[in-house]
This record gives C-alpha cells, structure tokens and sequence, in this order.
C-alpha cells in the first residue's frame, strides 16, 4: 500500500467531509481536551497527514522536549504503516523527517513572552534554516494567560505566511457531557476558525466539533480514534473519488515570468490557490506581482551549480542567455519546493525540453518527481515515465506543492491546456 491511501482514515478525511474544506491556509484551529486525553497523539496525527501529503510541518512543543515528541511521530507512524502495510517504509520514514522540524519550548518561561517566542522560532525556521512551512503545530498554548494582541498575532502569523496553524490547549472545568468552549476560549472565538474538542469514552476518544468557521450549525461528528494513534476506527470515510478537492489546500511553486508563468499563476488566482513567485532584483520579465519572494544572493546560491554542466545536459550553450544563472537558480527553487512539476513547452528529439525552461524539467527527471509536458506544437501532454516520455491523457493536479514553469512563447494551444489542467483537477469554476 502507499501513503496516499494510509491517509483514507485519518481524522483530516472526515474534517473535509464534515466541515469546510478542513481548516485552511490562513487559518487557525485549536484542538482542545482535558489534560491527559489526547492532545499531543491528534496533533502528531495532524501532522503526519500533512507530511504524507508532501507539505512541510513546523512542530513547536511546550509539553515535551523534542525527543519525546519525536518519538510520538515514530510510534504513530509506525501504526499506521503496520496497520496499511505500507510499502517503502524506509524511504517514507526519510521522506518525513526530512519535511518535518521539531522545536520544544519547554524550558521558556510561561505567559505573556511565549507567543513572541513562538514568532522567534518560526522566523528561525525561515531565515536561518531555510525552512518554510505550510503547517505550523503549536502544542500547549496558555490561553488563559493570552492577551489579546497574542492571538492577533498569531493569526496574523498564519495569514501571512499562507499556513494552516494548529494549536493544542487544556479545558478546565468541562463537564465532558455537552462541550462549550471554556471561557479562556470564548474571548478569542474571532481569531480561531475551527475548535475540537477531545473527550475521553470508554476506551476511545471521541471527537466533537465546537467551531466550525463562520458555520452557525455546526455538524455534529459521529467520530471516533483510537486512543494512542488517533486513528478513525468507527467512521465510514468516503473513498477518495467522493471527495471534493479543496483548492486553498495548494500552493502553486513557479516564477510569475511573462508566458506560461504568467498563466499558472493567473489560473491559481482564479481557484484561490496560493503562489510562491520566486524572483530576484532586477527580473526584468516578472509579470505576477501576487506571492512574490526575492531571493537573496544567499538564497539564489543555493540554486547555483555549474553552468557547463548545465549546458551539457541540455546539449545546448545556456550562458549566451542573458541573466541566465539567476533564472536557473530561481527554477531551482521552483522545482525544489514541489512535488509535482508541470511544464509548457516543446520536447525535442533527444529528449530534452527547449529552452531555458529545459532545465526545470532535467531536474525533476534527476530528484524522480512527477513531470508532465505540454508539449505546444503536438498540441498534446506527455509524462516522464522513468525511462521514456508517454502521452498522458488528461493529467491532474495531485501534490498540493506544484510547479508551474514554462516557455515564454505561449501559444493559445499551451494557455487552453493551462486553463483546462485547472478545471480537471478542481472543478469548474462558478
């Protein structure tokens, strides 16, 4: 079995059936229980369905030290491969950790300081790491002793950055009957778009549903996990192709260049899918102004390699390109932070594709990611199988890390197969 279908019966699946889409970039999400009932396990569970999902997850612990919390990932993890036979567990384990970091706050003092540390860690991550998430896990916030601008800044933090944060909190004086939010809570309702509340029955967890986004009736979750995996155990979770996709869950990765960059990222727009334009000072054909990032000269570096070996891959002479080691090391970026790569453009005959853009689509074929052609004079989509280009009929979106790079020469053939991806992989739009 493979990740994607260990992830059939994470709790994940059954928020996007019974709320909005789940909870969203943007947004944040508490999940809320007495001590002791589960709280660290159904954020663990969280992330690992981010992480088997290609998206990056920052972990911020004030309960454990980060061992610990490591070793929650490793025991839950390793249920759910036993559980799934999953194939490649290695490799999947590898995959993980190197998507995932973990920081424990577990020393810093309590109160009014926390949330400005919490800021600190995941600038760290940022700038000095190069680590930037698309989830943030904030396990063990003090809401009782939060002030309001803390949680404004929190929700800010989740806006900005484009991430879906997920915050762990103890519900005192509960009567586990009939769940309220506690009044600690109540005061920052604005600033939360989804509350869960975790109630220990029998030997199972049930989950309950106190938020849901600006939903007035809020449905009511006959769901409950196991209570040291927080896996489903009792709901019946729709198989894949009854589920909705829920385009804000992505994230376009390209360089907002004139042509068919410029068209991804318009295409993403329209579905309310977030960019990330990589560019630098001086980037004379960024068209996008939406999700731009300038790369420092650092930054770019980090996409440098050498351009002979460059040009020898692609049997063609790149430095005759003017500014061409600055757009290969933003392609670099693109191709990098995706998990997926669509490209426009034309194969040619031994196999490379034309132009500059040819070289986002050697590295995919090098790191074995996911690459899908639009090949504009055959009017067709091809998809690198390992060893050969095979026409793919009606590729989708799948990994919601994506890259979309191409020629500069967009043809009205390669803008209608731009337009026509989106709306097989998302629906049409209203």
């Amino acid at each position: 079995m493979y990740r994607k279908d260990v992830n059939e019966h994470s709790p994940l699946r059954v928020f996007e059936k019974s709320m909005h889409g789940g909870l969203g970039r943007g947004n944040v999400g508490v999940v809320l229980s007495r001590a002791g009932v589960g709280k660290t396990p159904m954020l663990v569970q969280i992330a690992l369905d981010d992480l088997m999902r290609d998206r990056k997850v920052l972990h911020i612990s004030h309960e454990q030290a980060a061992d610990h919390v490591r070793a929650y990932y490793d025991e839950i993890f390793h249920d759910l491969a036993v559980l799934n036979r999953l194939e490649n567990v290695d490799a999947e384990r590898l995959d993980i950790e190197r998507h995932r970091q973990i920081y424990s706050l577990l020393q810093q003092p309590k109160g009014p300081a926390t949330t400005a540390k919490i800021l600190e860690t995941v600038n760290f991550a940022r700038d000095v790491a190069h680590f930037e998430p698309d989830v943030v896990i904030i396990d063990g916030f003090d809401f009782a002793h939060a002030t309001d601008g803390a949680v404004d800044s929190l929700h800010e933090l989740a806006r900005e950055r484009g991430v879906e944060l997920w915050i762990s909190a103890t519900a005192e004086g509960t009567d586990g009957q009939t769940p309220a939010c506690p009044p600690t809570l109540e005061r920052h309702l604005d600033n939360l778009a989804v509350v869960v509340f975790l109630e220990a029955e029998k030997n199972t967890i049930r989950l309950r549903l106190l938020k849901d986004h600006d939903s007035k009736d809020v449905a009511e979750l006959h769901l409950r996990l196991d209570p040291h995996s927080m896996r489903v155990i009792d709901e019946d979770v729709p198989p894949a192709g009854e589920r909705s996709v829920n385009p804000r869950q992505f994230r376009l990765f390209s360089g907002g260049g004139r042509g068919a960059e410029a068209a991804f990222g318009e295409a993403a727009e329209s579905f309310g899918i977030a960019e990330t334009n990589f560019s630098f000072d001086g980037h004379r054909m960024l068209e996008r102004k939406r999700g731009v990032v300038v790369l420092s000269e650092a930054e770019l570096k980090k996409g440098d390699f050498s351009l002979v070996y460059a040009s020898r891959r692609l049997d063609r002479i790149l430095s005759e390109i003017p500014l061409i080691r600055n757009v290969l090391q933003i392609i670099w970026h693109q191709v990098s932070n995706a998990s997926q790569v669509f490209v426009i453009g034309a194969l040619q005959p031994d196999g490379t594709v034309k132009g500059g853009t040819g070289w986002g689509a050697e590295l995919a074929r090098l790191w074995r990611k996911p690459l899908f052609v639009f090949d504009q004079k055959r009017n067709g989509w091809f998809k690198w199988s390992g060893t050969a280009w095979e026409i793919a009929h009606d590729p989708k979106i799948e990994s919601e890390s994506f890259a979309g790079l191409g020629t500069q020469d967009l043809s009205d053939e390669g803008r209608k197969a731009i337009h026509a991806l989106f709306e097989r992989s998302f629906g049409k739009k209203a």
